[in-house]
């Protein structure tokens, strides 16, 4: 568990979630805008928390960076091989989440459907 430890911030995950593998990478700009867009809370990344999470996620091995030649500055963001497999892995998680939810169970045992009026047994 202590390789989670760099992940224990409000926006890790969802900067995790939002770049991508590809050695052309995303420019924080798109990150951001990615990010935001996904808000379902109404809140919103600042410029200086995505610095910090991205450069903090780098010293950590999550993330790699590169910086562009030209004027202006550019740099690009990409998952390292340790994100690419915690992403892989929440989305099992998510899977595995979504098939918790009461109507799916309902929906999936034969004993709950069988059972009208009284407490249903247990599905496994």
């Amino acid at each position: 568990m202590s390789r989670l430890a760099p992940l224990r911030k409000r926006w890790d995950l969802a900067v995790i979630a939002n770049l991508g593998t590809d050695d052309s990478g995303t420019r924080p700009a798109d990150l951001r805008e990615a990010i935001n867009a996904q808000a379902a809370d109404g809140r919103q990344i600042s410029w200086k928390v995505l610095e910090d999470t991205l450069r903090r996620l780098e010293r950590s091995g999550y993330v790699a960076r590169r910086e562009l030649p030209g004027v202006p500055r550019e740099a690009r963001y990409w998952l390292l091989r340790p994100a690419s497999q915690l992403v892989t892995a929440l989305a099992l998680v998510q899977t595995w989440y979504d098939q918790q939810e009461p109507a799916h169970a309902r929906d999936t045992c034969p004993a709950a459907r069988a059972t009208a009026g009284g407490p249903a047994p247990p599905c496994s």
